[in-house]
């Protein structure tokens, strides 16, 4: 419904273009490459998929820009999100860096690290929530 719409625009920093969601025009012309980008991360929390794969997703977007998208992507509960970049930040959303080299026969796997143990990823993700004061984070009762 529009109203998801507009709070999906509203996340990923379009809600100046909320009032004109139903009118129609080419949008492809008229919308900037950030804009694009900001238009994609809001199909991705509307449609709420279990994988998502990201190609230069941020590349468009300044540095404190892509931070706040890749948050939130990363706090969804039970998404997988691979994605292809060049910008060393964005190692700080995944668990895992893999970098592939280019040869004639194609792809060679050159280094696959873990950058966060999988047995920690609940923890990090609860932290980054507390950090953020999200009302999703439940204590943990002691005793």
């Amino acid at each position: 419904n529009l109203e998801d719409i507009a709070d999906a625009f509203k996340r990923v920093g379009l809600q100046h273009l909320a009032d004109k969601l139903e009118k129609e025009g080419q949008w492809d012309q008229t919308l900037s490459g950030g804009e694009k980008q900001r238009l994609a991360f809001a199909r991705i929390l509307l449609h709420n998929p279990d994988i998502v794969v990201l190609d230069e997703a941020t590349a468009a977007l300044d540095p404190k820009s892509q931070v706040k998208l890749m948050e939130l992507l990363v706090e969804r509960e039970g998404m997988t999100v691979v994605s292809v970049g060049h910008r060393p930040e964005l190692e700080a959303f995944h668990t895992r860096k893999i970098v592939l080299e280019r040869r004639a026969g194609g792809a060679k796997l050159v280094r696959d690290v873990e950058l966060i143990d999988p047995a920690y990823r609940v923890l990090w993700r609860q932290l980054r929530r507390l950090a953020k004061g999200s009302s999703r984070t439940r204590a943990i009762p002691q005793g």
